[in-house]
Formats: C-alpha cells, structure tokens, sequence
C-alpha cells in the first residue's frame, strides 16, 4: 500500500519561510563582490578608467589615462594603485614595479627623463639607496 504523509502547510511555516528567504538575501549583499570591467570617466571626460570596477570604484586590473598624457596601468584597490603595475610620464620618465595606496612602494624600475636607471627598493615614492 502506499503511503504518503501529508505536509500541513500553514500560514505561520510560510511567514517563517519569508523571512529566512529574505534574511539570507540581505545577507548575501555584505558578502558577495560583484566586479565587472567597465569604463569610468571624470573631470568631464579629461580623466578616462577602463577595466574592472566593485562598488564604483576602479578595482583589478585596469588603465587609468590623464588628460596630459600620463598612463597608469595595472591593479587597483576601492581606486588607488595598489600592487604591480607601470606609470608613464608625460614628461618622459616611467616606473615600473610595486604600488602601495597610490605611490611607488616595493620593488621597481623607474627610468628619469636623462635615461639614468634606478632599481630595487622604493618606499612612498622614494627610491631607497
């Protein structure tokens, strides 16, 4: 014979169901990171981003372009050069190495405009001898 038990649904198990639905929902907003590669512009289109963005800001790898002609390409972090990546100079200098909250920080090359070469360890900035 068969037998199957019947599932008494009541009003109170699906308000209790409502909220657990809506718990893990808002839940899930703290802890899932929605990135995707996009474009930003600002200064009216002077300053132009493409790459990846989380939460409007410039997160990942990407490319940042200044209206006098320096480029920054590389990672960032809620959108400061944060990691490896490489500054080009308008004025005829580059950097190319290690990033931290938006200055040269870490291991690096940087070629001055005379062409001198200095590598090895730079911290905010500043190449250490």
């Amino acid at each position: 014979m068969n037998k199957m038990k019947k599932i008494q649904i009541t009003r109170e198990k699906l308000e209790l169901l409502a909220v657990i639905v809506i718990l893990v929902c808002g839940l899930s907003v703290f802890s899932i990171k929605f990135g995707s590669q996009s474009t930003l512009t600002y200064e009216n289109g002077k300053i132009r981003y493409t790459g990846y963005v989380l939460n409007h800001r410039m997160n990942g790898h990407g490319k940042l372009t200044y209206p006098n002609g320096d480029v920054y390409e590389g990672n960032f972090v809620n959108g400061v050069f944060s990691g490896r990546g490489s500054f080009k100079s308008s004025m005829g200098w580059s950097y190319v190495g290690e990033f931290k909250k938006g200055q040269a920080d870490g291991q690096g090359k940087l070629i001055a405009k005379d062409k001198k070469i200095y590598k090895g360890k730079f911290k905010q900035g500043i190449y250490q001898k």
